[in-house]
């Protein structure tokens, strides 16, 4: 019950008054942000991660200090912040972690940070080699898989992204997963994935992964329109569109489109942009897909995704050209 567990995160902010509470206090308000992020628009419960660090820097306690700031950072990025202005925070976050030489926050956050600069286009030197870092502890090595799954969807590399996925299925196969907003985005990508990989291959068992992403982010929604609703749209549209149910996936793309405009997720209206695209071009409707690209585009650019926007023009490009008589 996510609204009892934020229930009881307001009660532990509360109790920081008491004598001997601030020791703990960044942990505290960070943990109760991560909760918050499911039932308040994440653009401001992020927020809130800065009282978290400002805490644990005054408590003395660098540890949490970093690892709030790393949250910070990675809840800006899903929120749909421009990417010029999370690069600054992660670059912010990655110097306090190379200054307490603190690699294990450092092996975490390395594998979105390149990610970003991916999206961005910009040489990625100044980050540490992840070799140096680790990859081999379970968590982190989930990230680095996530990851790699996340940037071959948003290129559209079908075989990385499948060999990503079924890696990630099993390294992930003994849920170890919590209640943060990061995971959400996770089921929300896993989920873009599967209803691809279905329509490729035509295994039932990728729309039941799908599906069991969906149940979740239907559950979400109905607790946090904001964050949720056109997360949830779009996977219904990428549903439809596998089922050739081509009248409720012109709708629900649409949906997703307006939701995510309306909730100041320009990340995920571009994605939806792009899906819709995507879908118009099989049904052999090339004049509206490159429509639906261009909008894509230019929201990415709008984002920062500099690479991604020139990536996607140039496929809309050679779909116009391959049009031509």
């Amino acid at each position: 019950d996510i609204r009892e567990g934020c229930r009881y995160a307001r009660i532990g902010r509360q109790l920081l008054d008491r004598p001997g509470a601030k020791e703990v206090a960044g942990e505290v308000i960070s943990m109760g942000t991560q909760l918050t992020c499911f039932v308040e628009p994440v653009q401001c419960a992020n927020e809130t991660h800065l009282q978290a660090h400002a805490a644990a820097m005054s408590a003395g306690d660098i540890c949490n200090a970093m690892l709030i700031l790393f949250a910070y950072s990675i809840g800006s990025y899903w929120a749909g912040e421009k990417l010029s202005v999370v690069r600054v925070k992660f670059a912010k976050s990655r110097s306090l972690m190379e200054k307490q030489n603190h690699l294990l926050w450092l092996a975490h956050q390395t594998p979105l940070e390149r990610t970003m600069l991916t999206l961005i286009g910009v040489d990625e030197s100044q980050l540490p080699d992840q070799s140096v870092l680790g990859g081999k502890m379970q968590y982190t090595a989930l990230v680095i898989c996530f990851q790699k799954l996340y940037v071959s969807f948003m290129f559209r590399q079908y075989e990385p992204m499948k060999a990503s996925v079924e890696n990630f299925i099993y390294k992930d196969s003994a849920n170890t997963w919590s209640l943060v907003y990061a995971d959400s985005e996770k089921a929300f990508l896993i989920g873009l994935a599967a209803y691809w990989m279905f329509r490729k291959t035509k295994d039932p068992k990728w729309t039941h992964m799908a599906s069991k992403s969906k149940f979740m982010m239907k559950k979400w929604a109905e607790v946090n329109e904001w964050n949720f609703q056109n997360k949830l749209y779009l996977m219904e549209a990428e549903e439809a569109f596998c089922y050739d149910d081509t009248v409720s996936a012109k709708t629900l793309y649409e949906k997703a489109i307006t939701s995510a405009r309306e909730h100041r997720f320009i990340n995920e209206e571009a994605l939806s942009y792009e899906l819709a695209g995507y879908f118009f071009l099989k049904m052999g409707q090339k004049d509206v897909s490159v429509n639906y690209f261009l909008q894509a585009h230019e929201k990415y650019h709008d984002w920062g995704a500099i690479a991604k926007a020139n990536s996607l023009y140039e496929f809309t490009m050679s779909s116009m050209c391959a049009s031509s008589p």
